[in-house]
């Protein structure tokens, strides 16, 4: 039996696709990225450490949100054309909490979750 049940969360992450620069954090309780002000916060402050460099205007172009369940390795991304769309308060919200259900979709299969759910 496997006794390292431990909660390693979902890490939410904004990459820009062209550069391959990404931004992360990990939430232990991800049932608060629910909260559409929780989550679209938690997405400004991704995007705004993932900014788009001063030198390179074309590398604004092709970013991913993602959420991975730390536990099980599930993941799964949605593709923006640019940080502005991503950055959208009512967007971001509502990609972050489509992907968790996504996430939590295969979590359903499993024996155990222990995600914080």
């Amino acid at each position: 039996m496997d006794t390292s049940e431990e909660n390693k969360g979902y890490t939410l992450a904004v990459m820009n696709r062209k550069t391959g620069t990404v931004a992360e954090k990990i939430y232990l309780k991800p049932m608060a990225l629910y909260v559409p002000s929780v989550a679209a916060a938690a997405v400004a402050t991704l995007v705004e450490s993932i900014g788009p460099s001063d030198d390179c205007t074309v590398c604004d172009t092709g970013y991913a949100l993602s959420v991975t369940n730390n536990n099980n390795g599930v993941s799964v991304d949605k593709d923006f054309k640019t940080l502005a769309q991503l950055a959208e308060p009512d967007t971001a919200a509502d990609a972050v909490k489509d992907l968790i259900n996504i996430v939590r979709g295969y979590d359903d299969d499993e024996e155990h979750n222990v995600c914080g759910w």
